[in-house]
């Protein structure tokens, strides 16, 4: 069995906020060094400060939250391993499948870390119906999301 895709705290949407934020920030810096020179606070001044403190929080909550909900996922995780069956795909991404009687369906909007990647995409890992894989997964409000994909290639 190889591991051809795996739940992580930093998923490439977290990645691109951060270094958004980063330039955000960097830029906030070089403007508030630049206007150092003006001993009044000005908006410009009161903004970037709380741009760079709105920007810390959302960042520093998104990786608590996917922490967290990975956790979670990992403490209360089942596998199920087996064959690829009722596969069926929807040109819009609504993917859905079972595993021995396991029902899965994505893109799961309850869930920031479970698998979502729609066969329509070039990087999907459930490509077929009899694909054999081993699914590591935990149930959020009677979906079950997938946590962790293996396959045999």
């Amino acid at each position: 069995m190889e591991t051809v895709w795996e739940a992580k705290v930093f998923s490439t949407g977290i990645i691109l906020f951060l270094i958004v934020s980063v330039i955000v920030t960097l830029y906030c810096i070089y403007f508030l060094i630049k206007s150092r020179s003006t001993p009044e606070w000005g908006v410009g001044k009161i903004v970037c400060i709380a741009l760079i403190a709105v920007l810390a929080l959302i960042n520093l909550q998104s990786i608590i939250d996917r922490y967290t909900e990975l956790q979670y996922a990992l403490r209360n995780s089942t596998t199920v391993e087996g064959e690829v069956e009722n596969f069926q795909y929807d040109l819009n991404g609504a993917d859905s499948f079972s595993v021995n009687g396991v029902n899965f369906s994505y893109p799961v909007m309850e869930s920031s870390i479970g698998y979502d990647i729609p066969k329509r995409e070039k990087n999907s890992v459930i490509e077929a119906e009899g694909q054999y894989v081993k699914i590591t997964y935990y149930s959020k409000y009677g979906v079950n999301i997938i946590i962790k994909i293996e396959t045999i290639y």
